[in-house]
């Protein structure tokens, strides 16, 4: 049994069900179809338990105590970090900038962060951007 990896999963549901509960209270559909706000994050809480649930089930199965890192992952140990928290800032930001510009801002940091050129970042950033953007206004009338 891995603990370290139980103690994972039981986070991953604590916060799976911190972003449902509040989601039952948003409004529901409009009338012409399109979900409500809370719709995608019962969706997302709902795979995230399953996956966790999937994951708790290979931990227990394991012989291993705890993680063993390699040299790899105690060198990435800090991208991770700048990666949560440049992850949590985006959230928390995106209650009071327009979706469009905090993300090609947000995307724009974390392909500089690993290494990507400025126009080739620029370009991707932009274009990623408004794909998001097509997708979840048009197609799935999700107001960003």
């Amino acid at each position: 049994m891995n603990k370290a990896g139980l103690v994972f999963v039981g986070i991953s549901i604590a916060v799976a069900v911190f972003f449902m509960i509040p989601a039952f209270s948003m409004p529901g559909g409009s009338v012409d179809g399109a979900p409500g706000p809370g719709y995608f994050p019962i969706i997302l809480s709902v795979i995230v338990i399953i996956l966790a649930i999937i994951q708790g089930i290979f931990y227990l199965r394991e012989d291993k105590k705890s993680f063993d890192q390699d040299e790899t992952q105690r060198k990435n140990k800090p991208m991770l970090f700048i990666v949560c928290i440049a992850t949590l800032v985006y959230t928390i930001l995106f209650m009071f900038i327009p979706f469009i510009p905090l993300t090609i801002v947000a995307v724009g940091f974390l392909n500089w962060l690993f290494g990507k050129k400025w126009i080739p970042n620029l370009i991707f950033s932009v274009a990623f951007t408004m794909i998001i953007y097509v997708i979840f206004s048009k197609f799935l009338h999700v107001m960003l």
